[in-house]
């Protein structure tokens, strides 16, 4: 059975609000409870912007379930080794599952910070250095010293430690990033649907996971959805607007005002919004789609709520859709 998550975006509610709607999500069968981790949001119009480490500390005292971030960033915004340390750190404190979900990152990320945003192929490198560092420490027992093109650590120790390590799952949108899931990863997370993703990443995934010994069908699979409910459609499609930039492949460019891509994203189609999203204005449509999704051989559905009235759309899925899955 396809497992049905929570995507708490910190672009688009105040961190109070989150931990409101986690609760929900909890209360009515979402199974995890994932965040965003980004500097700024994919918008600008009414956004927020909270720091994902600081929510999940608070979240990990009040929910239950597995909590993670799918998006942190492998670049200059955080060092690997504050990622592992941190990590480690919720993992002790919270008895249930918690997962390091890493990125190549966005300019969102980069830029405001004074960063340089790179070609591909150095975020990549990026990401893999960093994925050896976190496994590093948390696996080396002394003092754990790297040194890499793009970070080092020098005899460095992390002497808080849980007695499982957290899971590492990699977020990607093309098949290179997504190889690096069947070295490193416990999981995979995406966007991508259809054939992009059953002919593209996951075949690589599956190939890397061979290579190096593992079984691929160890390896979790996470579609990440935002979805709008309402019973007028129309107002249900209105609500995804602030993320109408997401259609217009925003993730891979040197975009980093939210204002510029908020305005990219009145770029979009109608059809485009709504291959994108799950919009609905019936409970029966919901399942329809989250059904359609498992077919793609996805073990997870992490929905985002856009939702004119996002408490609606939590009370439906616990009341209707999750049990007829």
């Amino acid at each position: 059975m396809v497992s049905i998550d929570y995507m708490a975006h910190q672009e688009q509610y105040s961190p109070s609000e989150l931990l409101k709607y986690s609760e929900l999500a909890a209360a009515n069968g979402y199974d995890f409870v994932w965040t965003s981790d980004h500097f700024h949001p994919w918008f600008h119009t009414d956004a927020e912007a909270g720091f994902a480490w600081s929510w999940l500390g608070a979240a990990a005292e009040r929910l239950d379930v597995p909590i993670g971030t799918c998006v942190t960033p492998a670049g200059e915004h955080y060092h690997p080794a504050l990622m592992a340390q941190a990590f480690a750190t919720l993992q002790e404190m919270h008895d249930e599952r918690v997962v390091l979900g890493l990125s190549t990152g966005e300019a969102m990320n980069e830029k405001p910070l004074g960063h340089e945003w790179p070609e591909y192929s150095v975020r990549r490198d990026r990401l893999e250095e960093t994925l050896e560092i976190v496994r590093g420490l948390w696996e080396e027992e002394e003092f754990y010293s790297y040194e890499g093109e793009h970070f080092d650590v020098d005899d460095a120790h992390l002497y808080t430690m849980p007695e499982e390590r957290p899971e590492v799952q990699i977020a990607a949108n093309g098949p290179s990033t997504a190889s690096l899931t069947g070295i490193y990863g416990d999981g995979f997370i995406t966007v991508k649907k259809g054939e992009e993703y059953s002919e593209r990443m996951y075949p690589a995934i599956r190939r890397y996971a061979e290579e190096a010994g593992r079984d691929p069908d160890d390896i979790e699979t996470t579609l990440l959805v935002i979805a709008s409910y309402d019973e007028d459609y129309e107002r249900a499609v209105e609500s995804t607007r602030p993320w109408w930039a997401t259609t217009q492949n925003v993730f891979d460019r040197a975009m980093a005002n939210p204002k510029e891509i908020e305005k990219e994203g009145e770029k979009a189609t109608e059809a485009e919004v709504e291959e994108k999203f799950l919009i609905a204005d019936d409970p029966v449509d919901i399942a329809a789609r989250l059904e359609e999704f498992a077919e793609m051989g996805f073990d997870r559905i992490a929905l985002g709520n856009t939702s004119p009235e996002p408490e609606r759309l939590f009370e439906v899925m616990g009341d209707e859709v999750i049990p007829s899955l």
